[in-house]
C-alpha cells in the first residue's frame, strides 16, 4: 500500500523503496538537470536567470547552438549594449552623456554598478520606453536625444547661417567659432564635416 507521500518509482526521485526494485521491473531513475542554486544563478547573472527564456539560452549555449536572448537592444539607429551598467550603456544614444543615463537609471531604482542585464525586464522595458519617447520628441528640445536633437541642432545652425551673424558664417567656413586661434591649431575643426 502507497501512502501518499511515497512518489512513483519513474518520478524525480533519488531513492526508490526497496520493495519496489524488484528484478523483473527495472527501475528508471531521471536526473536533475546539472544547474547551480537560485541564489548563485542570481548573484552571478542577476534576477534575468530565474525566466524560463534565460535557462534554455544557458542549456543552447552549452551545446553549442546560437541563439536565445539578446545582448543587447536597439533605440533607432543605436545599439545599446545589455552588458554593461546604464551609466556606460545609454550613452550610446545621441544626447545621453553618463548623468542623463544614471538619471534615468535612478528613475527607475537602480543605483550604482548594475548592469543592465541585471535589471528586471520591466526596468528594461521602462528605460527602453523612455529611450524611445527621448528620441521622437521632435515638439521638446529639452527633453530630445537621438534624431530629435540632432535635427535640433541642425536647425539652430543652420537658423545661425541664415541671419548671417558671426557664428554663421564660421559654421559655413568650417573655422572654430568660440574664439580659438586658427593660425595654428585648427586642424580638428577644418577636417570635420558640416553639423547639418
Amino acid at each position: 500500500m502507497r501512502t501518499a507521500f511515497s512518489a512513483p518509482a519513474t518520478r524525480w526521485s533519488s531513492s526508490v523503496p526497496a520493495a519496489a526494485a524488484t528484478p523483473s521491473q527495472p527501475v528508471t531513475l531521471y536526473q536533475l538537470p546539472a544547474f547551480s542554486s537560485r541564489k548563485e544563478r542570481i548573484r552571478k547573472f542577476g534576477l534575468i536567470s530565474l525566466s524560463a527564456d534565460f535557462t534554455k539560452q544557458q542549456l543552447r549555449r552549452s551545446k553549442g547552438e546560437v541563439g536565445g536572448l539578446s545582448d543587447s537592444f536597439r533605440v533607432q539607429t543605436y545599439t545599446v549594449p545589455l552588458d554593461k551598467p546604464a551609466e556606460f550603456a545609454l550613452p550610446r544614444v545621441y544626447g545621453y552623456g553618463r548623468s542623463r543615463s544614471k538619471w534615468l537609471a535612478a528613475e527607475v531604482g537602480v543605483f550604482g554598478n548594475c548592469k543592465l542585464m541585471r535589471m528586471r525586464e520591466s526596468q528594461r522595458a521602462y528605460i527602453r520606453r523612455a529611450l524611445g519617447a527621448a528620441c521622437i520628441a521632435y515638439d521638446d528640445p529639452s527633453k530630445a536625444a537621438g534624431a530629435a536633437l540632432r535635427k535640433e541642432v541642425g536647425l539652430n545652425i543652420q537658423r545661425l547661417k541664415d541671419i548671417r551673424c558671426y557664428r554663421g558664417i564660421r559654421h559655413e567656413l568650417r573655422l572654430p567659432s568660440r574664439g580659438q586661434r586658427t593660425r595654428t591649431n585648427a586642424k580638428t575643426r577644418r577636417k570635420m564635416g558640416p553639423l547639418n
